[in-house]
């Protein structure tokens, strides 16, 4: 309140009281709100100081409870009082204090300003002010930078103490789980060996897929759950999820898995949002070199840093922009050097294009040339050529490897079901340990008190069923057993040393096949060779050691796939004679292939004979079957194979067990129509076959 002795009312006038006071009421934190109870109390009864004074409406704001003065935050109750000052609706302005309007000198010198211009007091429980004084001003200005200056003040002190005191290796948040922290404010691992060692399987588990999303698909493909933190147990209690798509994410970007204190890693990005500083709700990571604080080995850890390095590695070499410098992860699709391959002429990865049904073809493009200088792409470039030129170069060069990934495979292949198998038992231990504890609860209350007893028996027979899920789930994952014969060991050990076979074999996948070439190869830079229509490929290999390639591609208007000529030449003798359906059976029973390496379909037999012109059955007559050509003569087809036998009647068969070929004009012949008036009268005509020898008669 004023001082006694000291009188203000004469800066009070009348017109001043015919307008309300409005009583502004601010604390910065929802903290403050519900423990600093005595300052809100003071500033509620500033309505009561505004009565006294004689004004004649009093109302009162307080809609910014636990939002900061600092600027960086909405204050709709600021801007409404602002906008009441601005009507010329209040005749004063009562606070508690200057910090309590505003703790930044913006908002507070445009209060000022606003109110000089209307004629509004300034109110506080030291003194009345008239901004339009210049006395009164400077006071209330130097009110304003203090209130700024001060908030300052403490946030630095506050945040330096914070600071130091994790310096000495405390931590002062909520650990991850598999991490608690105990009465010192010291890092240890959970004591839950369950925890630890789903812990411990994803970490595995992510070095030998090298993707977190494919990581993240294994765990749900197989349903194995893994532990989270609940919310304000400061990592005691856990619960069990099937991991989300960011879960593994956040396990594997953490440096404290890996026994590192770390601070400082983020940082707020400030905007600019209608002349007003705005904090953003995402923060931006910094490099590791602007960390605050890094303290390597302070706690135990699941990983070493260096693992923890690799690991971050592969997750950034794992990011896949167009245009950006990684490679991207291994994904699905036929193109195996997505990735791989740069520009020889601006340097940009090369994207990849899919088209054709299914997305089976690819191409490789590169739009540099469109992006910096406004014309055509640099270069596109078809995915078989280099692709095949590539994959003969890495399996000569991982030959001798074949044996030992053959061996290693047999060491590991059991790896997965034993890691399942493992977090199962885990699970049950802990189930048991549940059902027990439940059956404790249980005994422990008295029968009568129904309420309770109710509910801990429902607990308990959950429990049990857990323990029984669990149990089943453990001897499904028993009764189906991986164990591999000698015969199969056998063929491994074949694959191994052949390892072309392997690479083409159906099982294996374009993934792994890529993440192969990944493992063995930095990067392939590419450029073409128009004169001599080569492409020319730099390879970099891991390891310093480079290779040049020049496969040949074809030109425009050439086919990016050839059909074996043997192929097409079936083709244009049955085409005279066969449905498509008809050829493509024939051609599948005799082995052939088309030139993409596929089975012969209808529709890639109609492709070939459009493309080469080769004829087609039903758009003429000229040329007839065995069958056809026994309808035509009106005799059996006994008659017909024995005038072809007998090469009366001329017909031609391109392979055996096809068709035979015979010419219309052929049926008119004067040895075949003698032939069929001969078996129309039913007389026979003497024989003279050169492969029947002659019998002599003594």
């Amino acid at each position: 309140m004023i001082r006694k002795g000291v009188s203000m009312n004469d800066k009070i006038r009348d017109d001043h009281l015919r307008r309300a006071a409005y009583v502004y009421v601010r604390q910065s934190s929802q903290h403050q709100v519900r423990h600093h109870r005595e300052s809100g109390r003071r500033q509620y009864d500033l309505a009561e100081r505004a009565r006294q004074l004689g004004f004649a409406s009093t109302i009162v704001i307080d809609e910014d409870q636990g939002k900061s003065g600092s600027g960086l935050q909405d204050r709709p109750g600021f801007g409404r009082l602002l906008a009441a000052v601005c009507r010329g609706e209040v005749g004063a302005v009562l606070a508690l204090e200057a910090s309590r309007l505003s703790r930044n000198n913006r908002d507070w010198y445009h209060l000022i300003d606003l109110c000089a211009l209307t004629e509004t007091l300034i109110i506080d429980v030291e003194s009345i002010y008239e901004p339009r004084e210049l006395n009164d001003r400077l006071l209330l200005g130097l009110k304003g930078s203090m209130a700024e200056f001060e908030l300052g003040l403490l946030r630095q002190r506050a945040r330096e103490a914070f600071e130091q005191k994790i310096r000495r290796g405390h931590a002062m948040w909520e650990m991850p789980v598999g991490l608690v922290r105990n009465e010192e404010d010291r890092i240890e691992k959970i004591p839950d060996r369950q925890v630890q060692r789903a812990l411990e399987g994803v970490f595995r588990k992510f070095r030998e897929l090298g993707s977190a999303r494919q990581t993240t698909l294994w765990y749900r493909d197989e349903k194995i759950p893994l532990p989270e933190v609940r919310p304000g147990t400061k990592g005691h209690e856990v619960v069990w999820r099937l991991p989300a798509a960011h879960r593994i994410n956040q396990i594997l970007k953490n440096p404290s898995y890996a026994g590192a204190l770390t601070y400082g890693r983020t940082k707020e990005k400030t905007i600019v949002v209608d002349g007003r500083a705005r904090k953003t709700t995402t923060r931006q990571r910094k490099p590791q070199d602007q960390w605050k604080v890094l303290l390597l080995d302070n706690h135990p850890g699941y990983l070493t840093w260096d693992e923890y390095l690799e690991n971050s590695r592969i997750l950034e070499s794992n990011r896949s922009v167009r245009g950006g410098t990684t490679r991207g992860a291994a994904r699905r699709g036929s193109a195996l050097l997505a990735g791989l391959l740069r520009c020889g002429r601006c340097g940009r990865k090369l994207f990849v294009a899919y088209s054709g049904k299914g997305g089976r073809v690819s191409r490789y493009g590169c739009s540099g040339g469109r992006t910096d200088r406004g014309h055509s792409a640099c270069l596109t470039v078809g995915g078989v050529s280099i692709e095949r030129a590539v994959e003969e170069q890495v399996l000569a060069a991982i030959q001798p490897a074949g044996v030992k990934a053959a061996l290693s495979a047999l060491e590991h292949l059991g790896e997965a079901r034993l890691e399942k198998r493992h977090s199962l038992e885990l699970a049950l231990e802990k189930a048991h340990y549940e059902v027990r504890r439940a059956q404790r609860q249980y005994d422990a209350v008295d029968p009568d008190n129904r309420l309770v007893a109710g509910e801990l028996e429902a607990r308990w027979n959950e429990a049990l069923s857990n323990v029984s899920r669990i149990e089943d789930e453990l001897t499904a994952l028993d009764r189906v057993r991986h164990d591999l014969t000698d015969e199969d060991k056998q063929r491994l050990f074949q694959l191994g040393n052949d390892l072309p076979a392997l690479w083409r074999h159906p099982g294996a996948s374009n993934e792994l096949k890529k993440r192969i070439l990944r493992t063995v190869m930095h990067e392939i830079v590419i450029d073409n060779n128009d004169d001599q229509r080569r492409h020319v490929l730099q390879l970099h290999w891991k390891g310093g050691v480079h290779t040049e390639l020049r496969p040949r591609y074809n030109g425009t208007g050439q086919r990016r796939v050839r059909t074996e000529k043997s192929s097409i030449e079936l083709i244009r003798e049955l085409s005279k004679v066969c449905s498509d359906q008809a050829i493509a059976a024939t051609l599948n029973r005799l082995g052939h292939r088309t030139g993409a390496g596929k089975t012969w379909r209808v529709h890639s037999v109609r492709s070939t004979r459009y493309y080469y012109r080769l004829p087609n059955h039903r758009n003429g007559k000229e040329w007839l079957t065995a069958d056809e050509a026994s309808k035509e003569l009106r005799v059996s087809r006994t008659v017909v194979y024995r005038l072809i036998r007998e090469d009366t009647l001329p017909a031609t068969q391109v392979v055996e067990s096809t068709p035979w070929i015979i010419n219309r004009e052929h049926l008119s012949l004067a040895a075949v129509q003698l032939e069929v008036q001969a078996v129309h009268e039913g007389r026979a005509l003497p024989r003279n076959d050169p492969n029947q020898a002659e019998i002599a008669y003594k």
